[in-house]
């Protein structure tokens, strides 16, 4: 019986429910169905929820409308604020926030009768003096400040009745949100099994709908590249994961996502662990690093819902978002700290810009001594230093690293210390922010051993030119499953890094490579230090018109080109007279 109604609880067919509570053969099953009712029912609900995954992209789409039509908000802080709220409901149904701090109770005071009716501004000042101050408390703030909540959309001012003032739109832009969010919960359910695709897709939604991509452009790698990335290199348990350049953690959360997290006898025990550094852009916090926080305790939700109370909460708040994600104050961001041959596996799409006073700054740590150029030059540094012997990393870098002849040392430091496993040529326009030509470079760092022998590589660099990567290169990234280059690239590379034997191909894989004219097996002696690494121009041009990589041209003889300009100049004559035609 639910007790709040009175009325019996009954499944999605409406048959009341009974069940035999057998607590010692079945604890778990028990468990589970306690809380499944305990989630189900409220004054509105005697019925079971059929606990589905849901994917609220569409209410996403509808609050960032919302968002940008009431506060000019950019796609960035619309992003910001649909977690948020997103989260303050999602915590609500899995009880984390609970009683007045819950949704429901906010919500409900927009409904209560005329006589003791709220303005939209006291309401609004509830959630914030409430539910907010909640999440801070349930998730305080990190080592750099940061947390999963910063309030800088919504705020009202108090008047000095002890009344919220509306002095702008918030108020009433925080209850559309508000009813969206319930009308969303009435047609699909509760915010509890959420879709790993819309973990995963959520900030790419934002992204696709703004107008301002630049304005999230630096901490942006579409997923599907992420995900392939990641299928590219192996992941052990006990492995140390890091991305230097996390962003909103993608990198970190989809290595991690098949990994076992759990908590046994009050400690959390990860299968890996995880590092993301951030430089801080602006402000007193920085609004990347928070996104990655609740990325992170979205990913997780499962580990959150069933440690669900307040102690609970602050140590995974801690542990899994805290530890994890880090936001530097100082000018260079990661670059400041080098720790020599600590991360097994390293996954980045670092920047990539150049500036006279990072590289100075950089040069005076002592730990850059390649004199690469650029920002990104210094990262791949950094990553190939701290990266421990027999490391690997893959990572997203522009042409520059590889066509420009002042990266002749990094070239040097590259090949001595790493195996170079794999160069991934992507189309332009892969990354919305840069029109930029980028690769994936993939290495492997060598033992110390084999440093110090000087051991040279002795099998081929895999090579692939990709067209495409599963989706349009344009505003709206449609997914387009049957033209994906990149996935197919990846496929070939997994098949040949497990070979037994690099230098002799059997079938069937010998046929299967050679008859993929956008793949090329290449031996490091085409890749000396003082050259051009651009592993586009090992392609000849009849070879990219073939690939559909490049038009045929067009060339004229001179005669040729003499009869075309005769043909145009009668052309302009005929159309001056018709023009002279229409005048008279």
């Amino acid at each position: 019986m639910n007790p709040i109604t009175g009325n019996l609880i009954v499944d999605e067919n409406g048959n009341k429910i009974t069940r035999k509570i057998d607590p010692k053969s079945e604890p778990k099953k028990v468990a589970e169905f306690i809380d499944l009712v305990s989630l189900s029912i409220s004054t509105e609900n005697d019925t079971i929820l059929k606990l589905e995954d849901i994917d609220p992209t569409d209410l996403a789409k509808k609050i960032a409308r919302i968002l940008k039509r009431m506060t000019f908000a950019s796609s960035k802080m619309s992003l910001y604020t649909f977690v948020e709220v997103f989260l303050f409901k999602y915590l609500s149904d899995i009880n984390v926030l609970k009683d007045n701090n819950s949704f429901s109770y906010i919500y409900n005071l927009y409904s209560v009768d005329e006589s003791s009716r709220l303005t939209n501004a006291d309401i609004l000042g509830a959630y914030l003096e409430g539910p907010r101050a909640q999440m801070k408390m349930l998730f305080p703030e990190g080592g750099d400040g940061t947390t999963i909540v910063n309030g800088q959309i919504f705020h009202v001012k108090k008047g000095v009745d002890g009344h919220y003032i509306e002095e702008d739109s918030h108020a009433i832009c925080f209850k559309n949100i508000m009813d969206e969010f319930y009308n969303y919960e009435k047609s699909n359910g509760k915010f509890i099994n959420i879709s790993k695709d819309f973990k995963s897709k959520l900030f790419e939604t934002f992204m696709k709908n703004s107008d301002d991509k630049s304005d999230m452009g630096q901490f942006f790698t579409p997923l599907k590249i992420v995900r392939e990335m990641v299928n590219m290199v192996t992941i052990n348990s006990g492995m140390s994961i890091c991305d230097p350049a996390s962003g909103v953690g993608k990198f970190l959360l989809e290595a991690a996502c098949n990994v076992p997290f759990e908590i046994k006898n009050g400690k959390l025990v990860s299968g890996v662990e995880l590092y993301g550094f951030e430089k801080q852009m602006s402000g007193k916090d920085d609004i990347t690093t928070i996104l990655a926080k609740a990325n992170m305790l979205i990913y997780f939700s499962k580990l959150f819902k069933d440690n669900n109370n307040i102690d609970e909460v602050q140590y995974l708040a801690k542990e899994l978002l805290n530890k994890v994600f880090y936001s530097s104050k100082k000018a260079l961001g990661t670059l400041d700290k080098l720790e020599k041959n600590k991360y097994d596996l390293i996954l980045a799409n670092p920047p990539y810009y150049q500036d006279a006073t990072i590289t100075k700054l950089a040069s005076d740590t002592g730990f850059y001594t390649a004199k690469g150029n650029g920002v990104e030059a210094l990262f791949l540094e950094w990553i190939i230093r701290s990266l421990k012997y027999g490391g690997t990393a893959n990572i997203v870098l522009p042409d520059g690293i590889f066509t420009n002849l002042g990266n002749t040392n990094l070239k040097e430091l590259i090949l001595k210390n790493c195996y170079i496993e794999s160069i991934i040529s992507l189309p332009i326009n892969s990354f919305f922010n840069t029109p930029k030509k980028t690769y994936i470079l993939t290495l492997r760092k060598k033992t110390e051993d084999e440093i110090d022998n000087e051991v040279k590589q002795g099998y081929k660099i895999f090579c692939y030119m990709c067209k495409s990567i599963g989706e349009t290169l344009d505003t709206y990234r449609f997914d387009t499953p049957d033209d994906n280059d990149l996935h197919e690239a990846v496929n070939k590379y997994n098949s040949y890094k497990n070979l037994p034997d690099k230098n002799d191909i059997q079938e069937p894989f010998k046929s299967w490579f050679t008859n993929d004219g956008k793949m090329k097996l290449l031996s490091l002696d085409k890749f000396p230090s003082d050259s051009n690494w651009n592993i586009d121009n090992f392609w000849t041009d009849q070879e990219k018109i073939d690939l559909g990589f490049k038009e045929a041209d067009d060339i004229m003889t001179l005669d040729e080109f003499k009869s075309f300009i005769d043909t145009l100049v009668n052309d302009m004559f005929n159309y001056k007279e018709a023009i002279e035609c229409l005048k008279q």
